[in-house]
């Protein structure tokens, strides 16, 4: 199964939005054109800053391919499908200002990207000058992609466009990660390690929470190697069976497992997470 939508089959999908002037900006997708002069507002970076800038940039792009290709598997109408990729589009908007005034994406040494996202949507108006007529949904689901559980009380269209940015958003960074994990010869992003210590030692609350079947909280995180065991716990806080079965087709788990130090514990853990994996795809 795989997610890759052209520019022009994206923006087929656009009409509905868009008034036709926006249309005649020779097929400019003008979800992406928004992102990119936003991110090009942002003057004088450090070339470090520049480079996860543009890994930001790539993520948004990707992860909203994946929610429109998680929309087609769903078979949504139309309407939700726009929704879902232009969600997924400004989804970590509050991504770059985090980046430029605390150098760091680490929430909780900063900021919540998704309240600050929301921010920044509000004050450009991207919404509004999207047509989208659902701001709403799209304020709702970007404050809830980057929270331990989904909000109670979203109205169905806000649960549902939760759903599809949390899985296309997990389903990306796993990518991302797995990338840079497989690179021996990467160079070190302390944005992707949180700046924590190594360790062959899984801690204990992080192994009780996963081999419970349970999401690990970030809180009990304590080391690179616990951050490496609470991506794959994120296979149990995935929405649909779409994404499960892209995870299992992508081998992202096994990725990330084969870049652990092994022990009995790790051994155990990898095989509760792709046990539980495989099962989902059997119901």
């Amino acid at each position: 199964m795989t997610w890759r939508f052209s520019s022009y089959q994206i923006f087929l999908l656009l009409p509905c939005i868009f008034s036709e002037d926006i249309m005649n900006e020779d097929g400019v997708n003008l979800s992406i054109k928004f992102l990119n002069s936003y991110i090009e507002s942002f003057k004088d970076l450090r070339e470090e800053q520049e480079n996860n800038f543009v890994i930001k940039q790539n993520h948004s792009k990707r992860v909203a391919e994946n929610a429109l290709g998680l929309s087609e598997k769903l078979e949504l109408p139309e309407k939700d499908k726009r929704l879902a990729f232009i969600i997924a589009m400004f989804h970590d908007i509050g991504r770059f200002p985090q980046l430029v005034q605390y150098n760091t994406f680490n929430d909780s040494k900063s900021v919540d990207h998704a309240e600050l996202g929301v921010e920044v949507l509000k004050k450009e108006r991207i919404p509004e000058q999207l047509g989208c007529g659902e701001e709403n949904v799209i304020y709702s689901a970007i404050l809830a992609h980057n929270k331990f559980e989904i909000p109670k009380k979203l109205s169905e269209q806000e649960l549902l466009h939760a759903k599809i940015l949390r899985d296309a958003d997990k389903l990306d960074i796993l990518k991302v990660l797995t990338d840079y994990y497989s690179n021996r010869n990467a160079a070190p992003n302390h944005t992707l390690t949180w700046e924590l210590p190594k360790s062959a030692w899984v801690s204990d609350a992080v192994a009780k929470e996963i081999l419970a079947g349970k999401l690990v909280s970030k809180k009990n995180v304590a080391s690179e190697l616990d951050v490496k065991i609470m991506q794959m716990s994120w296979i149990f806080d995935l929405n649909f069976k779409a994404s499960v079965e892209y995870v299992l087709e992508k081998r992202y788990l096994e990725k990330i497992y084969e870049s652990t130090s092994k022990s009995d514990r790790i051994i155990d853990i990898y095989r509760k997470v792709k046990v539980f994996a495989e099962n989902k795809m059997m119901k």
